[in-house]
């Protein structure tokens, strides 16, 4: 065994005067190609280093040979986890313990050669950032790739496992069951297992069918001490064991060894005098030479000898044990070797070496040539992994392009099929994934085969039976619609009863030549209830997809909502959309009391459930001739507006009469009645905080009170019916129906804004006029709130966020799902803190919005495909936009963040004009003269 430890291969802390200072390295892994080596340390960067200095003399001496192949510098914790992606290593997987943030890197080829910002390292590699994984609330402690790069699992001290999609990095499942710290996880190379260990004292071993729990290893890690840092286990590559680190046998720390058959563990690696960190298999099987005191467990080869596997242990002892599961004692320890603890373990690809980083911020390379045998091929590895059922993946060529065109079809329709069971299965909406063409064609055409079919089989028309998807459609309506509503499914339902009786008076004749001639008769399908309305003709013909909306502060969710209206007066503008679409609920976010009335089991005369809504709101006639026109909420027997985080204890409730001739407002403090006042109206809407609480009601008036009751200021008159309502600090929003929003500042009885069209926002621009005057469908408002400076921000369903400009008088697009593209996309603080920190919330926000966005996003990854600078194009350009938009919003400390990335990323670009303006900029206005008087502060 040979030992090397480069003195190059190093992480330093940049705050010392000297470079000799040495930091921390926690984590280090080899390039499945062998060539590259990367580190993680204290310094909160990941290096990338040649492996090619270290195994050859030549190469070290060359000076064409670069050692330091790239510096990442993204991250803003100590790096305490990195990882190849396996077979190709095309993504390399870091994670933190500040931003507690999971960054995929790939390697840039456009780009040849760069420096490091504010450091005088060169990039002769660029490894890019690709994708931000957020979703743990701490450390992130370990990574771990599938063997087929299907998913990628993390832990972290919060206490959970993630399993991430290999692929798009979406997150798949998120684990919680663990009691402590997990600082382990490995994968099963067969990929029906993943295994955690955490400080809970415990491994746990995940089924990947259903991400449910096999089994709960305790017994070796009873009494294992909680003095590590990390606790990495690793699996066997054929799949035969699980060595754990941190377990004790006795009074003796050990590593355990956990057989797959039973989940027990039998077998200990002892010889360690302190706790061990980590344990690393070797990917390959050796063949080793037979001896009568082998242990093994695989079968004897004459001429090869015994299969064994080849495992490495590191500890707090500071020494490194490499085992062979042949033999009793290890194969050989390296002790002394650093001299602090051991963190991290990588072997080579081809198993010829390891490599060992410690927190003395060294690495050491300990090559095993002669100490190891023959190690075994694929195919033999393959076939000892199929006995715990792996199976290769086939690849079958297509003969055709026809036959290539329908395995494709037939995977999407497979894949559309399985996501809407499991979806319906788990209780949740079914995705709007849409069928092959050619499989709505295959079906049409089988419906007219049948069709002809019965046509030749029966000589006469006997009745005309309502197709399984009219059923469909009739049945899909919540049964907990408004009145006018359940009058108009009724209608709808029985008005299929007279098409049989029509069909049956057909006149049917039959000529001299015998062909059947069935004379037709017209079937007025316009409703004609005489008493029917509108608005339950537009309600009918919605789209009853269920909303996830909830009501939450007093904000209503879709289903208190009439549906807005889907038409233009004649003389309208083309241009113009008719406002926000609320989606009705569905069944599963209804109180657990309403029941789905099904209705082909009841009368047409019998009622429907009557929801806990007294009726839909009464709305002036200036709603239905507006031009733009948003949903108004339902007059609801009781609301509820509790208090914001830092003051729960006062809720306002408000209880509308059911003739809807007064409504009585209720103030609570800590569950008693402070105030109580009436108000002529039926309430629709309610906000406040510790400052006061205004109430919107259905005659178009706000009602302003202070916290004791008191009325600030005579009803104020809006010009419709409110339909949103918020506060902050001092500012009051109302948004009404005809989508003019107000802002006023209470404290100081002053308009802020007024009559301010949304227009903008709900993309009348983008709407194509239609020859019946007819709307498309509009975005969805999903929230509406006031920054601290009184901009008011609106998020839609189509992952953007508006901002009004108070300056230059115009609404501003501050967020757009176009934008999931950049490279810092959900990048910043994670502070949910809306006044304090408005980007971060806005990024949570504006990434937890419907399907709209996702649709978005596509295209921006087409355009990535389709141009390789794109996705840094518009990283640079999402960065610019951040820091504008952190003015606009009077956020100073994520301006100071965001102009940081902004520095090093035009220094990563090379971008020397764009550096010179900035720094210009940043010393006064760039364009300003000097007659201007400009501020000296940005914020």
């Amino acid at each position: 065994m040979l030992i090397c430890k480069p003195d190059w291969i190093t992480h330093t802390d940049s705050s010392q005067t000297t470079k000799e200072k040495k930091v921390c390295i926690y984590s280090v892994h080899v390039h499945p190609n062998g060539e590259r080596l990367a580190t993680g340390g204290l310094d909160t960067k990941v290096r990338i280093w040649n492996t090619a200095p270290v195994l050859s003399e030549e190469a070290e001496d060359d000076p064409n040979v670069h050692k330091l192949l790239c510096t990442m510098t993204m991250h803003n914790g100590a790096v305490l986890c990195v990882r190849w992606s396996n077979t190709e290593g095309r993504y390399l997987a870091s994670g933190s313990d500040n931003d507690n943030t999971i960054i995929i890197w790939e390697l840039d080829r456009s780009v040849t050669r760069g420096t490091v910002f504010g450091s005088s390292d060169v990039n002769y590699e660029s490894w890019r950032p690709v994708k931000y994984l957020r979703g743990h609330e701490s450390d992130v402690q370990d990574l771990a790739w599938s063997s087929d790069n299907q998913y990628l699992a993390s832990c972290a001290v919060d206490g959970h496992v993630i399993v991430w999609d290999g692929l798009t990095f979406d997150r798949v499942k998120k684990i919680d069951q663990h009691g402590g710290f997990v600082k382990g996880v490995t994968w099963d190379p067969v990929g029906k297992y993943l295994a955690s260990q955490s400080d809970d004292n415990l491994v746990k071993i995940w089924r990947t069918s259903d991400w449910s729990l096999e089994r709960d290893i305790r017994e070796p890690f009873v009494n294992a001490p909680g003095t590590t840092f990390f606790r990495r286990l690793s699996w066997a590559p054929n799949g035969s064991h699980i060595a754990a680190a941190n377990a004790v046998n006795g009074m003796q720390c050990v590593a355990a060894v956990i057989s797959r058959d039973n989940w027990s563990s039998d077998l200990s690696l002892v010889g360690h005098e302190l706790p061990v960190e980590v344990a690393c298999f070797n990917p390959k099987l050796f063949y080793f030479a037979t001896a009568e005191s082998d242990n093994s467990a695989q079968p004897a080869d004459e001429q090869r000898g015994s299969l064994a596997s080849v495992c490495a242990l590191g500890g707090q002892d500071r020494s490194i044990s490499i085992w062979v599961t042949k033999y009793s004692r290890p194969l050989c320890v390296a002790a002394d070797v650093f001299q602090n603890n051991i963190y991290d373990l990588a072997w080579s690809p081809d198993g010829r070496y390891v490599v060992a980083c410690s927190q003395d911020g060294t690495v050491a390379f300990l090559q095993l040539d002669e100490e190891l045998g023959t190690p075994i091929g694929d195919d033999e590895m393959i076939q000892l992994l199929s006995k715990y059922g792996y199976k290769r993946k086939a690849v079958t060529l297509p003969e055709t392009p026809v036959q290539l065109e329908l395995e494709e079809e037939n995977a999407t329709a497979q894949k559309a099929q399985s996501t809407s069971r499991i979806a319906m299965l788990m209780g949740g909406e079914q995705p709007d994934t849409a069928m092959p063409d050619i499989t709505k064609e295959s079906l049409a055409a089988k419906s007219n085969a049948n069709a002809n079919v019965a046509k030749f089989a029966t000589s006469s028309v006997d009745q005309v039976k309502p197709s399984s998807v009219t059923i469909e459609k009739s049945t899909a309506q919540p049964a907990t619609t408004s009145p006018s509503n359940a009058a108009s499914s009724s209608n709808a339902e029985s008005s299929t009863e007279p098409k049989v009786d029509i069909a049956k008076q057909q006149k049917i004749t039959i000529g001299k030549d015998g062909k059947k001639r069935i004379q037709p008769v017209f079937v007025n399908t316009r409703n004609d209830n005489p008493n029917g309305s509108d608005n339950s003709n537009l309600q009918n013909n919605n789209d009853f997809r269920g909303g996830q909306d909830v009501q939450v502060n007093g904000k209503v969710n879709g289903s208190d909502y009439d549906a807005p209206g889907d038409y233009l007066p004649q003389g309208g503008i083309p241009t113009a959309v008719v406002g926000t679409k609320r989606k009705d609920t569905e069944e599963h976010s209804l109180p657990d009391s309403v029941k789905r009335v099904d209705i082909e089991q009841t009368s047409a005369l019998e009622p429907l459930y009557r929801p806990s809504w007294i009726d839909s709101a009464i709305v002036p006639p200036i709603v239905r001739q507006s031009q733009l026109r948003l949903g108004v909420p339902k007059v609801k027997s009781v609301l509820t507006h509790r208090g914001e985080a830092t003051e729960p204890s006062w809720v306002l409730e408000c209880q509308n009469s059911s003739n809807r001739d007064h409504s009585k407002v209720i103030y609570c403090h800590k569950g008693s009645p402070i105030w109580v006042d009436y108000v002529p109206s039926s309430v629709l809407q309610m906000t406040g905080n510790k400052n006061f609480c205004a109430v919107g009601c259905e005659d178009g008036s706000v009602v302003v009170y202070s916290s004791a009751g008191r009325r600030l200021l005579p009803p104020l008159m809006l010009e419709s019916t409110p339909v949103w309502m918020s506060c902050s600090g001092g500012w009051l929003l109302a948004l009404t129906a005809t989508g003019l929003l107000y802002i006023w500042d209470i404290i100081n009885e002053t308009s802020f804004l007024s009559e301010l069209s949304i227009a903008p926002v709900l993309q009348v621009a983008t709407v194509v006029p239609t020859a019946d005057y007819t709307s498309q469908p509009a975005p969805t408002i999903k929230d509406i709130r006031i920054q601290r400076n009184g901009t008011p921000i609106i998020i839609t369903n189509h992952g953007q966020a508006f901002a009004y400009h108070l300056k230059m008088k115009i609404w501003t697009r501050i967020c757009d799902a176009w934008q999931m593209l950049s490279e810092l996309w959900g990048s910043g603080t994670q502070n949910v803190d809306a006044d304090k920190h408005p980007l971060g919330w806005l990024s949570r926000a504006t990434t937890s919005v419907g399907h709209k966005a996702s649709s978005i996003g596509h295209h921006a990854k087409t355009l990535a495909r389709m141009d390789h600078q794109a996705t840094s194009i518009i990283t640079l350009g999402h960065i610019e936009t951040q820091l504008a938009v952190a003015v606009l919003l009077d956020s100073p400390d994520e301006y100071r963040q965001w102009m940081i990335y902004y520095a090093k990323r035009l220094a990563t670009e090379n971008a020397t004009e764009r550096v010179d303006e900035l720094c210009r900029w940043l010393l006064g206005p760039t364009y300003a003269s000097d007659s201007d008087e400009s501020n000296s502060k940005i914020l």
